[in-house]
């Protein structure tokens, strides 16, 4: 098993894209999934990274905070939890400039934000902003993306309560629309959204020593996962597993 340390390094040797989700549900969020952020973070500046993209960040927040190297006051819940602004923060300390990939929810014309045609829509839209800073950078940068819940899949989803229709996420968009194969590190398997639910809950007690071992987080490369089910699942090129999966 690696730490999420480690995972980040592996992926910024693979890819000059690194995607790494965080988990919530609504007002509700896993603390853990912003601490493991505020670890990865020198990592990937060892890596040579100095650029964070955010979901939900809008473009006058991220002007404010890269000119005062200060995390400004949001009108947005979402970006004013201590934790999502002390992640915020630590980006800012090392240096690093923030990337506003958010879809102008005011640009989209279908109705309901709730419907699959929306969810389609948006990850279409936050890839086409995050492909269109990266074509105006020089080639070699190096850019972690950091979103939210399954954003990060490299494969079609199936739209919650409606399985004749498939959903294609953030990191499948940003492949196609770039030409690069992001390395995306999912931390949602072992998260409860519902009580003692998750997909790999029972691996949090089969690996909790070297979980514990490794400051209760850590994780597989999907090729080397002691699980075939997880090897052949290709949404994902690693998955983290932690002992901290409460949602508050």
């Amino acid at each position: 098993m690696r730490s999420p340390e480690e995972l980040v390094g592996i992926g910024f040797q693979r890819s000059r894209l690194v995607i790494v989700n965080e988990c919530h549900d609504g007002d509700r969020h896993c603390p853990r999934t912003k601490a493991i952020g505020r670890r990865i973070l020198p990592a990937a500046h060892e890596a040579g990274v100095r650029h964070l993209a955010m979901e939900a960040l809008y473009g006058a927040f991220a002007t404010e905070a890269n000119s005062t190297r200060q995390v400004p006051s949001a009108r947005m819940a979402y970006l004013g939890q201590d934790d999502m602004r002390a992640l915020i923060g630590d980006a800012l300390a090392l240096g690093w400039d923030l990337i506003a990939y958010e879809c102008d929810f005011s640009r989209w014309t279908g109705g309901d934000t709730r419907s699959p045609e929306f969810g389609n829509w948006r990850d279409a839209e936050e890839a086409r902003n995050i492909a269109e800073f990266l074509a105006r950078s020089p080639q070699n940068l190096r850019l972690l993306v950091w979103c939210g819940n399954s954003h990060q899949r490299k494969t079609p989803q199936i739209y919650p309560g409606l399985r004749r229709l498939t959903w294609i996420r953030l990191g499948q968009r940003l492949q196609e629309l770039t030409g690069i194969d992001p390395f995306v590190i999912d931390q949602s398997v072992t998260v409860e959204y519902g009580w003692r639910r998750s997909p790999r809950r029972q691996d949090v007690k089969r690996y909790a020593g070297e979980l514990g071992a490794l400051g209760g987080s850590g994780g597989f490369l999907r090729e080397e996962d002691p699980d075939v089910r997880w090897r052949n699942d290709l949404s994902a090129d690693a998955w983290l597993l932690s002992l901290d999966n409460a949602m508050v």
